[in-house]
């Protein structure tokens, strides 16, 4: 059975990937295919990334402390460009595979944009993480000490502690970042390489 002719036959309803994975000799699937599902977790990464991207917006003007505002503002400027950035790639994803592509060539075009996405994330998180961090601690500090930043963070034990708490949750957050990854698209994206390699073979 010819592999393009299921997907477009099919339309991409559940029975679509059962039948292509068949041909493939893989034992167990999903109701349904890969991009199917890429695409709807996207669209709630989207969702929950603007809420987050809402909620700096309101603190921005609900606390009075420039290193505060000034960390929202730079967190919620990020925010912006992952929600842009994850739309576009949302948009690219089709509901089947054009008439003109291969279906091993559409496959492999949308597990490399869905790659190129994340890894473009972790490099590009590894600057906002520390600015996550000291602004969080800032304004523990201050809400904990009932001080000013002034007299709560220039101090030098003070400056040692956010040292140590930068160097601790900044590769604990890129770490958690990585496992979240794994548990919302990871699996998917190991179907649809599977799929694609049983095409090559």
């Amino acid at each position: 059975m010819d592999s393009k002719k299921v997907w477009q036959n099919i339309g991409g309803e559940e029975g679509m990937l059962e039948n292509l994975m068949k041909e493939g000799n893989f034992s167990r699937i999903h109701s349904k295919h890969p991009l199917s599902k890429l695409r709807n977790t996207l669209r709630i990464s989207i969702f929950l990334s603007a809420m987050i991207t809402l909620l700096y917006i309101v603190f921005i003007f609900l606390i009075p402390v420039w290193q505060i505002t000034l960390a929202l503002i730079i967190l919620t400027l990020y925010n912006l460009f992952i929600v842009y950035d994850s739309r576009k790639l949302y948009k690219k994803l089709p509901d089947g595979v054009l008439p003109e592509n291969s279906l091993k060539e559409e496959l492999s075009f949308h597990y490399g944009a869905f790659m190129q996405w994340w890894h473009l994330q972790q490099r590009t998180s590894i600057f906002i993480y520390p600015v996550a961090a000291a602004g969080g601690f800032i304004w523990g500090g201050m809400m904990g000490s009932g001080k000013t930043v002034e007299a709560f963070l220039y101090n030098p034990a003070m400056l040692i502690i956010l040292g140590i708490t930068l160097l601790v949750l900044v590769p604990l957050s890129y770490w958690f970042a990585r496992i979240l990854f794994q548990q919302m698209y990871g699996r998917h994206l190991k179907k649809l390489k599977q799929l694609i390699e049983s095409m090559e073979s």
